[in-house]
């Protein structure tokens, strides 16, 4: 009897574990999604309230001309799971990287004067949004 009960007891611990573990494993993927999340739109946004102009060719990329006549474009390839890319194009200089991956949807969008940029990260356990609004040449400090 005692043995039975010891063995319910283990049962239980170990699904209270389990559990423990899959929330902060799911707590672990939620917050670095937001904090990446969060990375990109504050860089974007920053970048179009210091910009002289912005343009949003199509709802997956946004150019951004800055004073110096830099172009940042950040525009996403459109595949569920893909990539945002960043690409500094100065003169003839041109150069691209990943700005982060996992991307479930990313749409720019122009109302004058304004730029809404939202995206959405898919991670393994979980999923993060975030949407911002910038107007060219309100930098806020």
């Amino acid at each position: 009897m005692a043995l039975a009960l010891m063995a319910l007891l283990m049962v239980a611990a170990a699904l209270a574990m389990q559990a423990a573990h899959d929330s902060h494993a799911y707590n672990l993927d939620k917050t670095d999604l937001l904090l990446r999340t969060r990375g990109v739109l504050d860089r974007i946004a920053r970048d179009v309230r210091i910009a002289t102009a912005f343009e949003v060719p199509n709802s997956r990329t946004i150019d951004i001309t800055l004073p110096d006549g830099t172009i940042h474009t950040y525009a996403w390839d459109g595949v569920q799971g893909g990539d945002l890319t960043y690409t500094v194009t100065d003169g003839a200089d041109v150069s691209t990287q990943i700005l982060t991956g996992s991307v479930k949807a990313f749409a720019a969008g122009s109302t004058s004067p304004s730029c809404t940029v939202s995206i959405a990260l898919e991670g393994d356990l979980a999923s993060a949004e975030a949407e911002i609004t910038a107007i060219p040449r309100k930098a806020v400090f």
